[in-house]
């Protein structure tokens, strides 16, 4: 499948290209992706973010993971992208773009297109304690389902537990009771 470009009320959403790599690697560089269990590598290398845009253009080709750049005012703020197989959804925003709502809107935007291919439900995952991306998840619409081990291998192997939850196409989209307490 050729990238599909999304649009928003305020960001455009496409494909990561190699004239983002230098941004992806500043953005991958923040505190925020260092701990053990994160998926990123730490320290994040150019390479890694040339790696990561091809990756991303393989998932389009191969339709296994939908990788888009959240861009606001042209400028690339963040990513978000869909594994179909896992049926999940994960983001992250640089960091000086963060507390003003982009990332929920880029997540609504990518579940319309998700779920209008008749896909039943996606899955959200985040290491216990990642409060903002919580958040995200709850403004998303997402169902709390709890603490399980995750299903991504982090950077140090292991599968930390994760906050866990459900989004179906039949579900509001307003937020649900039941999330843990910051």
């Amino acid at each position: 499948m050729r990238p599909v470009a999304l649009r928003t009320a305020r960001l455009l959403l496409d494909a990561p290209t190699s004239a983002d790599v230098d941004l992806i690697t500043e953005y991958c560089n923040d505190d925020a992706f260092r701990g053990p269990s994160m998926v990123t590598p730490w320290p994040y290398e150019r390479q890694d973010a040339v790696d990561f845009v091809t990756l991303s253009a393989e998932g389009w080709a191969a339709e296994s993971e939908f990788t888009w750049g959240i861009r606001l005012d042209g400028a690339l703020v963040g990513m978000v992208g869909y594994r179909t197989g896992a049926r999940d959804i994960g983001f992250w925003l640089g960091a000086g773009y963060r507390g003003r709502g982009l990332v929920p809107e880029a997540v609504g935007g990518v579940l319309d297109w998700v779920f209008e291919r008749d896909v039943p439900d996606v899955s959200w995952e985040t290491t216990v304690g990642n409060l903002p991306s919580m958040a995200v998840a709850r403004k998303a619409g997402f169902t709390y389902t709890g603490i399980n081990i995750g299903h991504f291998t982090a950077r140090d192997g292991t599968h930390p537990p994760t906050w866990q939850g459900i989004l179906r196409a039949t579900d509001s989209r307003a937020p649900k009771p039941g999330w843990p307490h910051a």
